[in-house]
């Protein structure tokens, strides 16, 4: 199994194209499209925040659909709190491009991303179909990765390789989302953050749908870089089996494998969304373990990983952990309070209900001013663990959203 360079192209039979719409002010590219040469089989997941976009609505309509062909995207625009006008604009988005890959309409996925309660501009989107789909290429996923991006500084795509039997099967993905981050995605069993994964596997519906769900509850369910939840998050995976491996089942024994390569590639693009937060300048991993469940490993991660006086505290290089013990007691995690252990780095800093006397205060202090954090969390109540990412909360990021729709 070996991550290799690629994005949603990597796979056999995708292609993929980005363009200039004129949906963003800055004149970048806007507007993107996958597509798969042959059907494929997907699944999805979205935002579990009540006020769905647009285009979130008509992908949890169209993926009860037995196949699916082409994925639409375009940003600088979410299409959220459009009421029926912004539906129909969503609808027509995958009919534009059904119709020009004369396949179904519900063959078609729809993401958006950008401001909310601006109507999108539906006409300069119709105008641009021909020259969108025209250039649908193998060589085009970076065009893809770029015009997904709204306040990203760098695209971020990645691909993994492995063999199934005689089969060489690969996984690719691409993703965006740097600030309104703090996923809770759903699988649909029939993201702001969007990532789009392909593959080549030949896999079931409900295997596919597994293998997602597992993925991202280890992976981008697990980072925060604002702990706001956006009303557009969604990830799709499509799989077209043109890899040729005997089709993989509901946990059959290449279940494993394939699940294994797909946490491998979700986590990678996980800590690439982190790493690029909105004004971020260190990178933080928080790791909890001795849990008595995997939900108890995960609330407590996920909130230390939201404190944002701990968040300022890493900006400002000051290792006070006691915003870590803070935010660990409030997750509502099941542990004895004086069993508990934090680690800074390598140094032991609280242990059995109080500070360590004699640690090396310089030494952590070193870790904060560096650009890569760790935190450990030993709950010492169990054998279960769970890690969480997140970022920094700089200047940066406030001067970044209090003007983001001006």
């Amino acid at each position: 199994m070996k991550v290799i360079k690629g994005s949603v192209t990597a796979p056999k039979g995708f292609l993929a194209n980005g363009i200039k719409a004129g949906i963003k002010r800055s004149g970048r590219k806007d507007l993107a499209i996958i597509c798969s040469e042959v059907p494929a089989v997907a699944a999805a997941a979205f935002t579990t925040n009540k006020f769905q976009a647009s285009p979130v609505k008509v992908s949890k309509l169209y993926l009860k659909n037995k196949t699916h062909q082409a994925i639409i995207v375009n940003s600088g625009n979410a299409n959220c709190a459009n009421g029926k006008i912004g539906d129909r604009d969503a609808l027509l988005m995958a009919e534009f491009i059904a119709k020009a890959l004369a396949v179904d309409a519900e063959e078609v996925l729809v993401a958006s991303t950008g401001v909310i309660g601006k109507y999108l501009p539906i006409g300069k989107i119709s105008g641009k179909i021909s020259e969108l789909v025209d250039g649908l290429s193998e060589k085009n996923g970076e065009s893809f990765s770029e015009a997904i991006m709204t306040t990203d500084t760098r695209s971020k795509e990645a691909a993994v390789r492995f063999k199934l039997g005689d089969s060489i099967v690969t996984i690719g993905g691409a993703c965006k989302g740097v600030g309104m981050i703090y996923p809770n995605m759903k699988v649909e069993q029939h993201a702001t953050l969007l990532c789009f994964l392909t593959t080549d596997a030949a896999i079931s519906k409900k295997a596919l749908e597994g293998a997602l769900k597992v993925a991202l509850g280890e992976s981008l369910n697990m980072i925060s870089v604002d702990g706001d939840m956006s009303t557009n998050d969604s990830c799709f995976i499509m799989a077209n089996g043109l890899a040729g491996n005997k089709r993989i089942n509901w946990k059959d024994k290449n279940y494993s494998v394939f699940l294994e390569a797909l946490k491998l590639l979700t986590k990678n693009l996980a800590k690439m969304l982190v790493a690029d937060g909105e004004g971020a300048t260190k990178f933080v991993e928080i790791e909890v373990a001795g849990a008595k469940s995997d939900e108890d490993a995960k609330k407590a991660a996920r909130k230390i990983s939201t404190s944002n006086l701990l968040k300022c505290c890493i900006f400002g290089h000051d290792p006070n952990w006691g915003r870590v013990i803070a935010a660990c007691g409030a997750s509502e995690a099941d542990f004895d309070s004086d069993k508990v252990s934090i680690y800074l780095g390598k140094v032991k800093v609280f242990s059995a209900g109080a500070r360590v006397k004699k640690y090396d205060e310089n030494s952590v202090k070193k870790l904060f001013a560096g650009k890569n954090v760790y935190i450990k969390v030993d709950l010492k109540s169990g054998g279960h663990k769970a890690t969480a990412w997140t970022c920094d909360l700089s200047k940066e990021y406030v001067a970044i959203n209090s003007e983001y729709s001006t």
